[in-house]
């Protein structure tokens, strides 16, 4: 126990530990701090300065409200293609095709060539019913003010109070009581299904990943349609009951943390291993009666003690307030469900980058293991989807939303499996460093001799291609 208390000590007192608890609390300061807060003055009847088409999560809805929020799916295939073919209009006059390739998700601009671009309007004047000239020349009324995610600047309004709203608003696009000139007012001229194969079309001439004519892009930017009284009252039972207010906040919380602690705990323990380099202290522990398992396991539990602190401190200026809240409204909600996620899906993750940053810098005694988390945490952030979307091998579960609830309750049993994975390879990670640190103890592993064979060997081999 003295050992353990000392290392964390150790590290609490270290400069790198400052660092990382800096580089945590300026990411959660940017994308968590004042979500809580903002979500109980909605629910509470206090305007919000952000705009957004969702209501308030804790705000129980009334059938007289005029609006329920929105949600993502299929149900209105028109209002899709809708969204999907004004971007498909807008990125073909402009010859610029937004996408986010795997495996950064950075933007990345995709021009066509000549012949690519005429296809691209082969596939929008069979979209509409239009000619080339008729689509340069559409009433800018042509498509709805709002199309999910786009919205037409030039027909927002504000009101006196400051409040937004859309003038010339219709939520349909087109309306089959009446003939509607299809040079006003888009109405499709293809079936939903033939409209994705021409997508999927689009998708393969463009090329890259993260276009808005993939199938998943297309249902996240345009899928979204307005809830009734009915699905809105659902959700609300949902957070109330299910996941007892707290559930929704505490997932978001881990989702951004995790996207920190996928790579920032990693430099902790391979300073702190190196710093016993540094300090020429590694000969002095090699010849300690202590043992090497207790060495390894004192300094690991130690790196993921030291971790969890800042990060349980941080939930506190989420969960205090929903305390308040429940007592306030009479809601019974779950205390513990910070730590519960926190434990429950944080810390594999934690325990798996601090067993790559021990083994790792015990066989190489260098800051390889830095490098190697990286591309692993680039990797991972890139080819992870923002919500339900759990691999085997994932090493961040992501869930960018306080809804969803139903996502994680499908999905519990991949979690689980990918969860107990990443505990699993990181104790077998710790046993194998034991057992590179006993060997290195014992003299028969020496890393100086390792990297001079190899590097003799790269230099005889050049040496021979030069003489050749």
């Amino acid at each position: 126990m003295k050992l353990y208390l000392r290392e964390c000590r150790r590290i609490a007192t270290s400069f790198v530990y400052f660092l990382f608890i800096a580089v945590l609390v300026f990411s959660w300061w940017g994308k968590f701090r004042g979500v809580t807060k903002t979500e109980i003055n909605s629910a509470n009847g206090k305007t919000s300065e952000a705009v957004g088409f969702d209501r308030p999560l804790l705000a129980e809805p009334k059938k007289d409200d005029d609006y329920f929020g929105t949600k993502t799916s299929e149900d209105n295939p028109e209002g899709i293609m809708t969204g999907v073919t004004r971007a498909l209009l807008m990125e073909y006059k402009k010859n610029v095709y937004a996408t986010y390739p795997l495996p950064v998700r950075n933007y990345k601009a995709v021009s066509l060539n000549g012949k690519e671009q005429a296809r691209v309007l082969e596939i929008l004047c069979e979209v509409t019913g239009l000619t080339e000239e008729q689509l340069n020349n559409l009433p800018k009324s042509y498509f709805p003010a709002v199309t999910g995610t786009i919205i037409s600047t030039d027909r927002v309004d504000y009101d006196e109070e400051g409040n937004f709203h859309i003038s010339g608003k219709d939520g349909k696009a087109s309306d089959s009581s009446e003939e509607i000139d299809k040079t006003k007012k888009f109405m499709s001229q293809v079936t939903y299904e033939r409209f994705k194969e021409l997508m999927h079309e689009m998708e393969t001439m463009i090329g890259e990943e993260g276009s808005y004519y993939q199938a998943e892009m297309m249902l996240t930017y345009f899928g979204m349609s307005e809830m009734n009284y009915e699905e809105a009252y659902a959700e609300y039972d949902q957070t109330i009951k299910s996941d007892k207010v707290t559930g929704g906040f505490a997932r978001l919380f881990c989702d951004y943390m995790g996207l920190s602690l996928g790579l920032y705990p990693i430099f902790i323990i391979v300073f702190m291993l190196l710093k016993d380099r540094m300090d020429n202290m590694t000969e002095l522990l090699y010849i300690r009666k202590v043992s090497s398992i207790k060495l390894v396991l004192t300094r690991y539990l130690a790196g993921i003690t030291m971790v969890l602190i800042p990060v349980i401190l941080l939930s506190f200026e989420s969960l205090i307030p929903l305390i308040f809240f429940g007592n306030e409204h009479s809601i019974s909600i779950d205390c513990f469900a910070y730590i519960k996620y926190i434990l429950w899906w944080l810390l594999p993750t934690i325990m798996m980058v601090s067993a790559i940053g021990i083994i790792f810098t015990l066989l190489t005694d260098s800051p390889f293991a830095i490098l190697l988390q990286f591309l692993w945490w680039i990797i991972d952030r890139g080819m992870t989807g923002l919500s339900g979307d759990t691999k085997v091998i994932t090493l961040m579960i992501r869930h960018n939303t306080l809804r969803g609830y139903e996502l994680i309750k499908d999905s519990f049993h991949d979690i689980c499996i990918n969860r107990l994975l990443m505990a699993g390879i990181s104790i077998l990670l710790v046993i194998f460093s034991v057992w590179i640190l006993q060997q290195k103890r014992k003299g028969k592993i020496n890393v100086a001799n390792i990297y001079g064979k190899a590097l003799g060997n790269i230099k005889s081999k050049f040496s021979s291609i030069h003489t050749k």
